[in-house]
């Protein structure tokens, strides 16, 4: 459990920051299933970690464009590029979670810098952030572009950090993903879980702080103590 506040925010993007629920009716018009669309993303995010750990990193939107084909072949559809090519455009325009604006306004105030960390492009990140009037409270935006490796790579947490110029200790990741806590406690940094629901695995390290959405998060930040000077 944390006790001291972090020096510097670090979140994710998609799901975090970003809801797929955008997505869900173009999965549907395909022929799939609406709970098809968790299917869909965790199908992704296989690929991502297997592709990862054999060193074989691919864009993250065309593992997701695979991981479509997959799921269609799964249920036995084909429909038209064009239709499965709606599915990505309603990526390309997520609409941001309702209480993301406020959640960033409150680090913001308590003059907390806050960078986003995608497994995404950052020109993908930025569009979404641009898109929903968002970018303002962000002092950068990482990505894995540059050191060609996932989340929860090790490597990428240290891109992370080493942006912030703090230590690792003295940065927190926030993110709805428990792999991707763990991931960030593993690089020696400290984590926020927004729960959504979810229940955070045992078999992962704990996150330092858990909230049921982004405001519960954020608040719970800023109560921290505030670290002494070095």
């Amino acid at each position: 459990m944390a006790n001291q506040r972090p020096k510097a925010i670090i979140f994710d993007i998609i799901e975090t920051i970003f809801a797929l629920e955008t997505v869900r009716p173009e999965l549907v018009r395909l022929g799939l299933q609406a709970s098809d669309l968790e299917t869909w993303f965790a199908f992704g995010l296989r690929d991502a970690f297997t592709l990862n750990a054999t060193r074989a990193v691919k864009p993250f939107p065309e593992i997701l464009k695979g991981a479509l084909a997959q799921l269609l072949a799964k249920r036995e559809l084909d429909p038209p590029v064009e239709d499965r090519e709606r599915v990505f455009e309603a990526m390309r325009n997520m609409s941001a979670h309702d209480d993301a604006a406020e959640a960033l306004a409150i680090l913001r105030d308590a003059n907390l810098p806050v960078y986003a960390l995608s497994n995404g492009a950052r020109a993908s990140t930025q569009s979404l952030l641009d898109n929903a009037g968002l970018t303002h409270f962000f002092t950068d935006l990482l990505s894995v572009e540059s050191i060609d490796q996932f989340k929860p790579s090790k490597p990428v947490y240290d891109h992370g950090v080493a942006a912030t110029g703090q230590r690792a200790a003295d940065v927190m990741l926030v993110a709805t993903h428990a792999w991707d806590c763990h991931g960030a406690k593993m690089a020696g940094m400290q984590a926020a879980f927004v729960a959504r629901g979810q229940v955070y695995p045992d078999v992962m390290v704990a996150p330092d702080l858990t909230g049921v959405e982004l405001l519960d998060v954020a608040h719970s930040i800023v109560n921290l103590n505030a670290p002494a000077e070095r």
